[in-house]
């Protein structure tokens, strides 16, 4: 048994219970010994040791407590641990390791480990989010298939240098939404458009798993890691979606938190990026809030998170998405427009699927577009017709956008007015009046 160990608190247990149902155990564990447990593995260990000295009815009383708990998988944990242990040698912090700077100085600390640069740090806890229905899981499907090949993300063509870089990694994939059937047609679908060779072990999926991840009970994470340590090296998780894992716990709470904590140690724990698909808020789109702001849930979803990015579908071409970042630890990932290139069989079922990169338009150009369409197409407009007009053009623009944008143009002298005898504004292209 190490005199230092990673989860003290849980090891600790399961060397004093071995003890206590164990005949090899030639010591009993002291007062002290049970003082260091807290919260129900010390009410366990207290009603083990209430049973007297007959190890017999120590087990059954401990596998008992157990099961009553829903924690019948530390048993092995406890069979497996070392009835000889010393019970002193265990760290008594819970797991806390101080460093100092001065060896901080003089460590090889190595560099940050993007499996996609600047939006996948390894290891990281990363949400991308986005209203229903605009290509979120599509998205991110389209992006594990290129981790899991190894190849660069969002290229605007098939032999196109500006792609995203990529460092290969295996990809677990846990669906807590869409069901298998749905998400084995879309995995073959994109897999099909890469064409490239499938290997066996590189990207594998969970569907609607039973028993449930909820991850708002403490004993289910150390659960969690065990299954992905025993799949071997993953370098990538992720969860469709969010929502799911929070059990009984309401997203909105501050409880939220302990959800978001367990998320983090299991990425510690594995060395894993864990991407986590939630919903935005209704409203999105409206002219009030930041785009951060929209993220569904407590404000501690946000705060436990590395770097969020939200996923709009334009409202015009629905085939198109922006993949923006919102809140960013470090540097800033880039603004990517994509189109989702697919073909369906005759039920509709995606046959070959994924995302080709194009040129990435900003609200604020999108918004001159607009007006400066506006004006072309109809000459002279009132402010409120051009709003009207340039919504019409492009109806993702709110009018918040769209007068913003004509107060910028007024600025920069790319629209003039007049003033009608009402004393309205009369727009028209600048150079226009020239050749009345």
């Amino acid at each position: 048994m190490s005199e230092e160990i990673k989860t003290p608190h849980l090891n600790y247990a399961a060397a004093l219970l071995k003890k206590l149902i164990s005949p090899l155990a030639t010591v009993e564990p002291g007062a002290e010994d049970f003082k260091r447990l807290t919260g129900p593995l010390h009410e366990i260990a207290l009603a083990v040791l209430s049973e007297g000295r007959d190890k017999g009815a120590r087990r059954k009383r401990l596998q008992a407590e157990l099961s009553g708990r829903d924690l019948d998988m530390l048993m092995s944990e406890i069979d497996s641990a070392d009835p000889q242990a010393d019970l002193s040698k265990f760290q008594a912090t819970g797991g806390w390791t101080s460093f100092d700077l001065a060896d901080v100085m003089t460590e090889d600390i190595p560099p940050i480990l993007w499996i996609v640069k600047y939006f996948l740090p390894r290891p990281s806890v990363v949400i991308f989010f986005g209203k229903a229905k605009h290509k979120k899981s599509l998205v991110i499907l389209d992006m594990c298939h290129h981790i899991a090949g190894g190849l660069p993300w969002m290229t605007s063509s098939p032999n196109g240098s500006d792609g995203i870089e990529v460092t290969p990694a295996r990809v677990l994939w846990v669906d807590l939404e869409n069901g298998s059937k749905l998400l084995k047609r879309r995995m073959k679908a994109f897999a099909k458009a890469l064409d490239i060779e499938i290997i066996r072990g590189t990207f594998q999926a969970y569907s609607m798993p039973d028993p449930w991840l909820d991850l708002s009970k403490p004993e289910n994470v150390p659960a969690m890691i065990e299954r992905i340590k025993a799949l071997g090296d993953i370098g990538v998780l992720v969860i469709d979606h969010l929502a799911m894992v929070f059990g009984a716990t309401d997203e909105n709470s501050p409880l939220a938190s302990q959800v978001m904590n367990a998320i983090r140690q299991i990425s510690e724990a594995c060395n894993l990026s864990i991407v986590l698909i939630h919903h935005a808020k209704k409203g999105i789109g409206k002219d009030s809030g930041l785009p951060e702001d929209m993220l569904r849930g407590s404000g501690s979803i946000l705060a436990g998170v590395d770097a969020a990015y939200i996923i709009e579908r334009d409202l015009i071409d629905k085939d198109q998405v922006t993949i923006k970042p919102v809140a960013v630890r470090g540097p800033d990932a880039p603004n990517i427009s994509a189109n989702f290139a697919y073909t369906q069989d005759e039920n509709l079922d995606l046959i070959r699927a994924r995302f080709w990169r194009i040129a990435y338009r900003s609200k604020t150009a999108k918004t001159r577009d607009a007006i400066i369409q506006a004006l072309q197409e109809k000459g002279k407009l009132n402010h409120t017709a051009l709003r009207a007009e340039a919504k019409r053009i492009d109806a993702s623009l709110s009018d918040a956008n769209i007068r913003e944008g004509i107060t910028t143009l007024e600025g920069t002298l790319e629209i003039i007015f007049i003033k009608s005898d009402k004393g309205a504004k009369i727009y028209q292209l600048a150079g226009e009046h020239e050749n009345e």
